[in-house]
């Protein structure tokens, strides 16, 4: 008999969700929120990226990204550099980049936290399992 308990995406969904309100309470002490540290991160870590490809990096939609730009543009954090009629380059301010490095910061204590006492090879397997079970998912 199914038992939601039992469910293994049930249980990833649920674990995965409090691991990122953690981290999302963590990130909030710098005055950006999780979705933010993540948009900056991909910001400093790939130069002249654009709304689409920052949407696929994040795994949403572009108006998702359009919205959450404009907030980050009205607090200085990004700017928007027109490359042609439909594209814009997004790049960091000095206050971006600044909170960016302060968030990865927090992101490495924190990740340093959830795996402490966790040997590595347990990390490889999970991780292994995770793939495998996607894998063992997705319509052939």
């Amino acid at each position: 008999m199914f038992r939601l308990e039992d469910c293994l995406a049930y249980l990833a969904s649920r674990n995965a969700k409090d691991l990122a309100d953690i981290l999302e309470k963590r990130i909030s002490v710098i005055g950006i929120t999780r979705v933010q540290w993540m948009t900056l991160y991909y910001l400093c870590n790939n130069k002249d990226i654009t709304q689409k490809e920052l949407a696929l990096l994040l795994g949403t939609k572009e108006p998702t990204v359009v919205r959450l730009l404009d907030r980050m543009e009205k607090d200085d954090l990004v700017i928007r550099i027109r490359k042609d009629r439909r594209t814009n380059s997004i790049q960091l301010t000095g206050k971006g980049k600044e909170l960016a490095l302060r968030g990865n910061e927090i992101a490495e204590n924190f990740k340093n936290d959830a795996m402490k006492d966790i040997p590595e090879e347990y990390m490889d397997t999970f991780t292994w399992v995770l793939d495998k079970m996607i894998t063992n998912t997705r319509p052939q």
